[in-house]
C-alpha cells in the first residue's frame, strides 16, 4: 500500500478507507487503537474534536446513537454479512446471542453477554463506511470520558 501526506480532504477520507479496507482483508483481529490517528488526521465534520484532549461531546452522542447501549461493555466487535459467513469463523451460536438494537440505526446487531462480543450485520460497504467510523471516534470520546472521570479532583 503506497503511503503518502495526504494534501486535500478527499485525499485523506480515501486514505482513511484504505486503511480500513488493508486491515479488514487481514486475517489477524484488528484492534481500533491502530484506526485512531488516521481517524482524526480526517478532520471529520461528525468529530471534529478527535485530537483535542477535552470530550467531543457530539461526536460521543452522534455515535452513541448509532451503536448499541452494550457498547461500554462489549470488548469485541465482529462483522459479517450473514450467519453463515459468521459461522465460517468460529461463531457458530451466533443465533443464540441477544438482539441488539442502536437507537439511530436499523443495522441488525447480535450481543453475547458471556464474551462480551458484539456481531454487527453489514450488507454493504457503506456499512461498514458508516460502523468503523463510529466505533473508532466512540472508542476515542470514551477513553477520553473515562480518563476525565478517572483524574477528576
Amino acid at each position: 500500500m503506497e503511503r503518502k501526506v495526504p494534501r486535500t480532504v478527499s485525499e485523506e477520507i480515501e486514505l482513511y478507507e484504505r486503511t480500513i479496507y488493508s486491515l479488514l482483508r487481514s486475517t489477524a483481529e484488528v484492534q481500533l487503537r491502530t484506526l485512531e490517528e488516521v481517524h482524526a488526521s480526517t478532520n471529520s465534520l461528525l468529530h471534529p474534536n478527535a485530537r483535542k484532549p477535552g470530550l467531543d461531546t457530539s461526536a460521543l452522542v452522534y455515535t452513541w446513537l448509532r451503536l448499541p447501549a452494550c457498547m461500554p461493555d462489549s470488548q469485541r466487535v465482529v462483522m459479517a454479512q450473514n450467519e453463515e459467513n459468521f459461522a465460517k469463523n468460529g461463531y457458530t451460536q451466533i443465533t443464540d446471542w441477544e438482539p441488539v438494537r442502536a437507537a439511530a440505526r436499523r443495522r441488525h446487531f447480535r450481543y453475547d453477554h458471556h464474551t462480551q462480543s458484539l456481531a454487527a450485520f453489514i450488507a454493504s460497504r457503506s456499512d461498514i463506511d458508516d460502523l468503523v467510523p463510529s466505533l473508532v471516534a466512540y472508542q476515542i470520546e470514551w477513553n477520553k470520558l473515562h480518563n476525565l472521570l478517572v483524574n477528576f479532583p
